[in-house]
């Protein structure tokens, strides 16, 4: 639990309406759970404060409150306060003191190699191999028959389901890209959530998945991740899609089920892909697109449409003399 009182003074603000003692977590405005806090800066959630579920809402200063609600109330842009916010719900992280922490829980037939460390309160199920040299944070859980290789990392609060596989080096939980300027400098947004991969997922060596900002980085079951992608914080991934190898998709991003995005796809953050997506090497996402279609190209197209946009391109130059021609005609 934390106190509304002493939030509201790191943030400077004023509280309006009922004062609760208590606030139980920080969430994403829409995700919000009775009991806890969230924050409104731009008008797209300021219009829609009746549409939260949250208990306390960090506001700038309004003409009017809606009822039911509690509000800290402060001079700058919520978003602003951010690095405050955060680092006020951020969860302490206790160091490490031996190579596999007495409070971690280990179940049946879990083979441990040599260089491992296992975090406090970390639960490991049964039948779980971790190679050499892999780091588990404080309070991962990891599910049975579930394969860690080498030099694989997965940070503090994140969630791995059954029968998951990490291959060498992937990176699980590492900070999501946040910063915020603040007087006009880059200040760190502490990143608080986690990454939670559902079961029979497979991460390819050296990928990495940002933990969430507030709420969670979500990959859903049977999905399989190649090497090199990078995965910004809060993305969501459906069920039984490929990611191909040095795919980068940024924050807040969601792709659908049995989605196919081929090497080298680069899709923007705050963007949603439908199901049954495939997207072509290379193509560059900057917008939503529908369920059910093969596209690609920069930005994508049918592939059919796509090709014939690259045949046209060969016959540029000819097209150029032409027109120059003409033009002297």
């Amino acid at each position: 639990m934390y106190n509304l009182e002493k939030l509201s003074a790191l943030l400077g603000g004023e509280i309006k309406g009922d004062k609760v003692q208590e606030i139980t977590g920080l969430a994403p405005f829409f995700q919000a759970r009775k009991g806890e806090v969230t924050f409104a800066a731009e008008d797209k959630f300021l219009m829609k404060l009746g549409e939260t579920d949250a208990t306390v809402l960090v506001v700038p200063e309004l003409e009017e409150y809606l009822p039911d609600k509690t509000y800290i109330v402060v001079e700058k842009n919520p978003r602003e306060l951010m690095p405050i916010l955060l680092k006020f719900f951020k969860k302490e992280v206790m160091f490490p003191i031996k190579a596999i922490e007495d409070s971690a829980v280990i179940g049946e037939g879990v083979k441990i190699a040599p260089n491992v460390y296992i975090g406090h309160g970390a639960k490991i199920g049964s039948d779980v191999t971790i190679h050499p040299n892999v780091y588990i944070g404080q309070d991962v859980e990891i599910g049975d028959g579930s394969v860690i290789y080498p030099n694989a990392v997965i940070r503090e609060f994140c969630i791995l389901g059954k029968n998951c596989i990490l291959q060498p080096g992937a990176v699980i939980g590492s900070d999501g890209f946040g910063y915020t300027k603040v007087d006009g400098n880059n200040i760190k947004i502490e990143q608080i959530g986690r990454v939670i991969l559902e079961n029979d997922v497979e991460i390819g060596a050296n990928t990495t998945i940002d933990r969430g900002a507030i709420g969670d980085t979500i990959i859903k079951e049977y999905t399989k991740i190649d090497n090199l992608v990078q995965l910004g914080h809060n993305g969501i991934i459906g069920k039984n899609c490929f990611i191909i190898s040095q795919v980068g998709i940024a924050g807040s991003t969601e792709v659908g089920d049995n989605c196919t995005l081929a090497g080298q796809v680069g899709v923007a953050g705050h963007l949603k892909i439908g199901d049954n997506v495939v997207l072509g090497a290379k193509s560059g996402v900057t917008g939503n697109i529908a369920p059910n279609q093969v596209l690609s190209g920069n930005p994508p197209v049918s592939v059919k449409e796509h090709l014939r946009i690259k045949a046209s391109l060969k016959k540029l130059p000819e097209l150029v003399k032409k027109v120059k021609k003409l033009g002297k005609n």
